[in-house]
């Protein structure tokens, strides 16, 4: 009887363990304790977005400076709004261009930053004027067939 009792509480006990860092690990994936002190936002405007997604990474030369928070679309103007934010320590150039791009044929759609020259620089809950669409490769070829 008490070696029974004992085999079920270690079983107990690993149980609890492997909840607690389950637990542990999908809130960091989802982001649960992440600080919104430490970043700004950012609003762009596209008309086409293609497969961009809320989660989708921003890079600048293939570097993650942030992610896409928000999307939609503007009814005043029936552009999509691309609300996207970065850490506070990144600075951006107010002349810089914001490209939907593509990781290859199977990779996820991203926002891709080609840096400017300017000595100003976006501050929070600015919007950005350079952007560039996504062009998807179905359009592409149609351009290419019909044109």
């Amino acid at each position: 009887m008490n070696r029974n009792i004992n085999f079920e509480f270690i079983l107990g006990i690993t149980i609890l363990l492997l909840c607690v860092f389950s637990f542990i690990y999908i809130s960091s994936k989802v982001d649960l304790f992440k600080n919104t002190e430490d970043e700004f936002v950012l609003e762009s405007s596209f008309f086409d977005i293609g497969a961009l997604s809320i989660g989708g990474d921003v890079k600048i030369r293939g570097v993650k400076v942030g992610e896409v928070s928000k999307i939609s679309l503007d009814q005043n103007t029936y552009l999509a709004s691309v609300i996207t934010s970065y850490y506070n320590e990144i600075q951006i150039p107010k002349d810089s261009i914001f490209k939907i791009a593509e990781s290859g044929f199977i990779g996820s759609p991203y926002i891709e930053i080609i840096l400017g020259t300017s000595n100003e620089y976006f501050l929070d809950n600015d919007s950005t004027d350079d952007n560039v669409d996504a062009v998807s490769l179905e359009e592409i070829i149609n351009n290419f067939i019909f044109n």
